[in-house]
């Protein structure tokens, strides 16, 4: 980690989980090709602790950190042919780490791609997007018994059932519904998905819209714009990837692979660097113990 200087050339992509009763955050941090790299972000001091990292696919859309930001619920892939034959894990799964580390606590063989992940109810509540019929935990992975789970028998699509609900959640609500079908071979826009946030105690708005659906430019499904609006005055985050109101009411959003922080007060002319997470590499980082026991 740097500084930040931001490269033109390929950076990193960047999200978020933002703990809502703490001053916690975890970062997802995904390149070069399919790797993803976990960090524990203290938003109260902008420190950084770098995690694991995990070759494969991480959603993001519909992963989760706990309200203090203790445990982290993920849904994963990881197809090759060794996981093809894998019958016992499969090559793709939900589970339970606590961050910032993949190694599984508690996990849930899936067998493919659709619908998956979870949320936090609260520490010890977790609603699982597993249909029942797959919500039996790997033998080796069982959650603890003070870990209530609710599988859902509604379980249906990719990202975007589950990760409205934790857009709601968290404070968004929808203005506009989006409308993006698939022809000719390409996603096409109709009209742009926005959703909409108020901060806790200024008259400000964090407007996010998605723009467009492009999984071979940008290496993901979503293309999406960050705007602030207050009294009436819209203002663009210049290329921003992920944006955010952290847990201390500071604007904090992602761009060039690069993290920035500014407060309410100064958000529309103020962009304060916080890391640069470019030049990270793909490298083996041992689980400590503490994060191989539940407490």
């Amino acid at each position: 980690m740097s500084s930040v200087q931001e490269s033109s050339a390929s950076p990193c992509r960047i999200s978020v989980l933002l703990a809502r009763a703490a001053s916690e955050a975890l970062v997802l941090r995904r390149g070069p090709s399919r790797w993803v790299q976990l960090l524990r972000w203290r938003t109260d001091c902008d420190e950084f602790h770098p995690g694991q990292w995990f070759k494969g696919r991480i959603y993001d859309r519909r992963s989760d950190l706990s309200p203090l930001g203790t445990r982290f619920i993920y849904f994963a892939s990881k197809i090759d042919r060794r996981t093809i034959a894998d019958r016992e894990h499969t090559y793709a799964w939900t589970a339970v780490s606590r961050p910032p580390y993949f190694t599984a606590l508690a996990l849930w063989p899936k067998g493919d791609c659709w619908h998956g992940g979870g949320l936090f109810e609260s520490e010890t509540e977790i609603w699982l997007n597993h249909h029942p019929d797959v919500a039996t935990p790997h033998p080796g992975h069982v959650p603890p018994s003070g870990l209530r789970v609710a599988p859902n028998p509604e379980a249906h699509g990719e990202d975007a059932p589950i990760w409205r609900r934790r857009m709601i959640r968290d404070g968004w609500r929808l203005a506009v519904e989006g409308s993006y079908p698939y022809r000719n071979g390409a996603w096409q826009t109709e009209a742009k998905e926005v959703w909409e946030r108020s901060h806790p105690t200024q008259d400000l708005i964090l407007r996010r819209t998605l723009d467009a659906i492009d999984f071979e430019a940008y290496g993901g499904p979503y293309v999406e714009s960050f705007s602030v609006i207050r009294a009436g005055s819209e203002t663009p985050i210049e290329s921003a990837r992920w944006a955010d109101f952290d847990y201390h009411g500071r604007l904090v959003f992602a761009r060039g692979g690069c993290l920035y922080a500014s407060a309410p007060e100064e958000v529309q002319h103020v962009e304060r660097p916080v890391v640069d997470l470019n030049s990270n590499l793909p490298e083996a980082v041992v689980t400590p113990d503490w994060a191989l026991r539940w407490s």
